[in-house]
């Protein structure tokens, strides 16, 4: 580490503009504060120090940009203090800070169960911190300037709400073309997952009207993405844990883009839940079974197919027939019985072709 290499204090990271970013750094072990101000301040980060859950939540300000937490303290645990700062501050990224090695399993139920933005081992590489940190940084600051994107965007359109309603499919259209320019690998994916989940809702007898909220959703259920980078979308070449993490954002923030948006149909919950399980080991939500809308488990086995047929950048096209394999495989697992015969019954009597 070399301190003269600033890489992230008082610049712009490309995508949000922070001087100088405040770190929290939460912990009852007064070394472990210490190294870890030590390794942060030399990369040019502002550092927080707590000694205690409550003195955290105290201290704790929109200023902070990323929480090192401990898990094991006295007084108020590391989950108790997540729970806190989520309820004040719910895209804030916390970094679950721990000396105790926990089982795989273990750390996949924290994840699942919390959400953290990274699980790092205390005496680790100093570099692991550094990234780890880094990326929530990064991260963090895509969150909030979307959100500024989408309450300025808002604004704008409520002021001409009569041609809101006339021209919503062309603005759809828009922001959809917006994440397919950033992506080039999945130009296109969106309108054909739209078109897939349209053909599938027919062959269900779902309603013209509700139909169609499934065709606007499809369009945009990615929309979320434009908060990842550019360098993530595009990497050739499997992502990291963190990078997937990353990428696993994109289905919240969708839906803080669109809620504010006056649709006749329930556009941001199903953008939210297009990645929800019936068996609840979907994201973000964890949503099982009917709690998730109907038209967000039509979109989600049209997104799957449509996503492993093609071409992408970490790995070869894996082709229809693979595709099918995997929605047949998991019917009433992670995906919804009668969408899925829908769907086999699609490709079985007249095929469809991704144009």
């Amino acid at each position: 580490m070399n301190g003269s290499n600033n890489s992230t204090g008082g610049k712009d990271n490309g995508l949000y503009k922070w001087d100088k970013p405040i770190v929290m750094v939460v912990d009852d072990e007064e070394s472990i504060l210490t190294t870890t101000k030590l390794i942060l301040e030399n990369e040019g980060y502002q550092v927080e120090l707590s000694t205690s859950g409550e003195e955290a939540i105290d201290k704790l300000n929109k200023d902070v940009k990323v929480v090192v937490l401990d898990i094991k303290m006295p007084g108020l645990s590391g989950f108790q203090v997540f729970e806190e700062i989520k309820a004040k501050y719910p895209y804030m990224p916390i970094i679950f800070h721990t000396g105790v090695p926990a089982k795989k399993k273990d750390r996949r139920n924290i994840r699942r169960q919390f959400k953290p933005h990274a699980y790092v081992l205390k005496g680790s590489d100093p570099e692991q911190i550094l990234d780890t940190v880094a990326s929530a940084v990064e991260s963090y600051g895509n969150i909030l300037r979307n959100i500024e994107f989408s309450e300025d965007l808002y604004k704008e359109l409520k002021q001409s709400s009569a041609k809101l309603q006339i021209n919503m499919e062309g603005i759809i259209q828009t922001m959809a073309f917006t994440v397919e320019m950033r992506d080039p690998y999945t130009a296109g994916h969106q309108r054909q997952v739209a078109n897939l989940a349209c053909a599938i809702a027919d062959k269900m007898g779902i309603s013209k009207e509700q139909t169609d909220g499934i065709h606007m959703a499809g369009i945009i259920h990615d929309i979320g993405k434009i908060c990842i980078s550019s360098e993530i979308l595009n990497r050739s070449g499997q992502l990291t844990e963190l990078e997937f993490n990353m990428i696993k954002t994109h289905p919240q923030v969708g839906y803080d883009m669109l809620k504010s948006l006056e649709f006749k149909w329930p556009i941001a919950k199903i953008v939210l839940q297009h990645h929800e399980r019936m068996d609840g080991s979907g994201y973000p939500s964890g949503l099982s079974g009917d709690n998730i809308l109907v038209e967000a488990r039509i979109l989600s086995v049209a997104d799957v197919v449509e996503a492993m047929a093609p071409h992408r950048p970490y790995r070869p096209a894996i082709g229809i027939d693979k595709a099918l394999e995997e929605i047949s495989q998991n019917k009433g697992i992670l995906y919804d019985s009668n969408v899925v015969d829908s769907c086999l019954k699609i490709f079985k009597d007249k095929g469809l072709n991704f144009k």
